[in-house]
């Protein structure tokens, strides 16, 4: 039959693919393992298991650590063989609005090194160029003929994961920039762009609260407000990479200009930002308070605790309007578990009364009793540790049945 012959040798690649993959799974789940002990645990046949492993010890994937102990029956000790973590190298880089992290780890996710400096100001291209070049030295200084196969690059802004570019970061004033593009072109390694509550899911979801449940969502909510949605443990993009942008959902009768540039968006009245400019108002409409001029979200915190009422009701105030954004999340996604993170997790013994409150008043019964609420336990680390993560998960070298289980 006319095109058979590729379409068999696609499906046998697929095969050859799945088979790979299953072989690095029972390497890394298994410790030191022989090529019987992987035949056993995949049930893959001995000779596909021993072609498997000659080619990944050709790529440096895998490498024999000696012999084992001779079986019962007696007959030759065989020869185990272990996952080299240090096969190959990926980055993760968190670019922040004040401070940029960049991450060094080896192929099982532990870390080797990293660096924080404050972000450069000027173009993105100068920002950029800093990213590829502390990248360069820390992979330098932790494994000096390390080779890096991948890069996640994560932004506080509006990003199209499918073409690399960063759409809209208004904390940084970028717009329409093609960060993959840059970097791709200046390490020569790929180059994978997410935006920051995305890497936060994916490490609260592996590493964190999240106990690798596969179905969870997370809030992010710092200097804007964002949702990201984690399906069976994998990212959902959308078309154009801007799924779960809640933040930019219109709220009736909302006045506030917003960093998109419409008005009236969610953020507007559940960020950090909103939280300030309510108190500030409150203030300015004659109500007395302990805060003074120029108080920061901290500040307002602070006041909240020692029961200033001023501070208290804008504490009450955003973290209602946090809890209808969770009712969104949690109607339209049905998470297993949600997740408070992004820098005003730094405050959920304040918030997280009020978030819950709204979002079991309005959240659909069955979605709401199946959801469980929970605050970020990685903090600052959470961007920075997606980033290598998703690196991980998107580097063609890596075990993706991992992710996965």
């Amino acid at each position: 039959m006319e095109g058979a012959g590729p379409r068999r040798g696609a499906d046998q690649n697929v095969v050859r693919e799945v088979n790979r993959s299953l072989v690095l799974a029972a390497l890394r789940a298994g410790g030191r393992i022989s090529r019987a002990g992987i035949a056993r645990v995949t049930t893959l046949a001995k000779p596909t298991v021993s072609a498997i492993i000659d080619e990944l010890i050709a790529d440096g994937l895998v490498r024999e650590v000696g012999r084992g102990a001779t079986a019962v029956g007696g007959g030759r000790p065989p020869i185990l063989l272990e996952f080299n973590a240090a096969s190959h190298l990926v980055v993760g880089a968190h670019i922040g609005a004040r401070r940029t992290t960049v991450a060094v780890s080896d192929a099982d996710g532990h870390e080797l090194g990293r660096s924080e400096f404050d972000t450069p100001t000027g173009e993105p291209e100068t920002v950029l160029g800093e990213v590829a070049a502390q990248a360069t030295r820390v992979v330098g200084a932790a494994v000096p003929d390390g080779r890096i196969a991948a890069v996640g690059v994560v932004l506080p802004g509006l990003t199209d994961f499918h073409r690399g570019v960063c759409l809209l970061a208004p904390n940084l004033g970028w717009r329409d920039v093609p960060v993959g593009e840059v970097l791709t072109a200046a390490l020569d390694v790929p180059v994978y762009l997410h935006n920051a509550g995305q890497a936060a899911a994916v490490a609260e979801h592996l590493e964190g609260v999240g106990g690798k449940v596969g179905d969870l969502a997370l809030l992010y909510v710092g200097t804007g407000l964002s949702a990201a949605v984690l399906c069976a443990g994998q990212v959902l993009h959308g078309t154009g990479g801007t799924a779960g942008e809640i933040g930019h959902c219109r709220m009736p009768g909302g006045t506030v200009p917003c960093n998109c540039g419409n008005v009236g968006c969610l953020e507007t009245v559940a960020s950090g930002p909103a939280l300030v400019r309510l108190a500030r108002e409150t203030i300015a409409a004659g109500r007395v308070s302990v805060l003074d001029d120029g108080f920061d979200v901290r500040d307002v915190a602070a006041a909240a605790r020692c029961g200033d009422a001023v501070a208290t009701e804008a504490v009450t105030e955003v973290g209602r309007n946090l809890g209808l954004a969770a009712s969104w999340v949690i109607n339209a996604y049905n998470p297993a578990i949600l997740v408070l993170g992004g820098g005003l997790a730094a405050i959920s013994d304040l918030l997280l009364p009020h978030l819950r409150a709204m979002a079991t008043e309005c959240a659909l019964g069955p979605a709401r009793r199946a959801v469980e609420i929970q605050v970020s336990t990685l903090g600052r680390d959470a961007e920075v540790r997606g980033a290598v993560l998703l690196a991980l998960q998107h580097s063609a070298t890596y075990d993706r049945v991992v992710l996965r289980s």
